[in-house]
């Protein structure tokens, strides 16, 4: 994708309904929270490696 390029709301449900599709098919289906992730990533309001992080560090907190 073009950086330069305006995503839509359309193309943005499209890829969370591919990867929730993709997901549901092993049992997992995304949350609402999850789907809420990978929109914010979408729209470059946060990334990956960001939420990855995030996700590493709230493990610790409970697993140490």
């Amino acid at each position: 994708m073009s950086l330069n390029k305006k995503i839509t709301p359309e193309e943005i449900n499209e890829r969370i309904k591919k990867v929730n599709g993709a997901m549901a098919q092993e049992g997992m289906s995304l949350t609402k929270d999850e789907k809420q992730i990978l929109k914010n990533c979408i729209l470059g309001k946060s990334t990956h490696q960001k939420e990855r992080q995030k996700i590493i560090n709230y493990c610790k907190g409970i697993y140490g």
